[in-house]
């Protein structure tokens, strides 16, 4: 299947990872897309470039997961990351000019989206521009996350008292530290993010843990009592520590997830880490949860499109 598309002087097209990171290798500290070859996880995971018909120069990348739902292709951020990885290159001279720039981009990747009837799409908290999207009838909404700069986390001024109860009491606390993805965290990993979830997402899940397990960036704390066990895993994205998941057995009075993850964050602070990003913060739990930290809420865009048949069926809710 060709995924080339022109639109005007832009051309958005399918590009091997290996090509896209050669000619822009800072996105690999951009976002969690570009840290490896997802594509070699699943060839439904595809990389686009967008460039200038007059040049060969990379203006804009991004990620893409192409499945089939329903019979229907469907078009969505890569599995279990927070976002579609969209990277625009900066120019202007001023902010009329970075904003027509910016909305040349917008309006080019509105137009290659709009040429598919199911979409499901987030974008990175730094693209704030959606008005190109309305423009293709697309349905915008608002999602978020928390962010949480490291010297919050070393006075953890603006944490909330249970946390700070809760940090304190850990360190009088007998807990064993791993910090191997053995089995039983794995285990804990797996039956926290695939609850509710199909057979075919459980299996990217598990070649995911796979690849992330080879790459230097990546880290796992496993927080150990005879009661039970918490674990938290992460990987670093330039100077950002992303939190991507984590899963604890139930104790009691003993809050091992807070203890993995605290670990988690200390031990990254001692490689120059300036970030903290929390992702999957739409669920009540979890917001409750990274909110304690006292991170700082972060809205970010989704915009959807669904085929009119889908619309149809849910009318006569079939």
């Amino acid at each position: 299947m060709n995924f080339t598309r022109k639109f005007n002087v832009l051309i958005i097209e399918e590009i091997t990872h290996s090509k896209l990171t050669q000619s822009l290798p800072k996105l690999e500290a951009f976002n969690v897309c570009y840290i490896s070859d997802w594509s070699k996880v699943d060839s439904n995971y595809k990389y686009f470039s967008i460039r200038d018909e007059s040049a060969e120069k990379l203006l804009g990348a991004f990620c893409l997961f192409f499945s089939k739902r329903k019979g229907m292709l469907h078009l969505s951020n890569p599995p279990f990351f927070q976002n579609c990885g969209l990277w625009i290159d900066s120019q202007g001279k001023n902010l009329y000019y970075q904003n027509s720039y910016q909305k040349k981009i917008l309006k080019s990747l509105a137009d290659f989206l709009g040429t598919y009837n199911w979409v499901n799409i987030s974008f990175p908290p730094e693209c704030i521009d959606m008005q190109p999207f309305y423009w293709e009838g697309f349905v915008c909404k608002v999602r978020y996350t928390y962010r949480l700069r490291t010297t919050e986390f070393n006075e953890l001024n603006n944490a909330s008292k249970g946390l700070k109860s809760s940090i304190k009491a850990l360190k009088y606390k007998k807990i064993s530290i791993h910090r191997k993805l053995d089995s039983q965290a794995t285990a804990l990993l797996e039956n926290s993010s695939l609850q509710g979830r199909k057979q075919t997402e459980s299996d990217y899940f598990k070649k995911l843990l796979e690849v992330l397990k080879t790459l230097e960036t990546f880290s796992v704390v496993k927080a150990e009592v005879k009661q039970g066990a918490g674990v938290s895993c992460g990987v670093r994205v330039g100077d950002t520590l992303v939190y991507l998941f984590g899963g604890v057995e139930k104790t009691e009075g003993l809050s091992l997830g807070t203890a993995s993850l605290y670990e988690l964050i200390s031990n990254e602070l001692e490689t120059n880490l300036e970030l903290i990003d929390f992702e999957g913060s739409m669920i009540p739990g979890v917001e409750r949860y990274f909110r304690s930290f006292g991170a700082e809420l972060i809205p970010f865009y989704n915009v959807t499109k669904e085929p009119a048949l889908l619309g149809v069926k849910k009318a006569l809710n079939i």
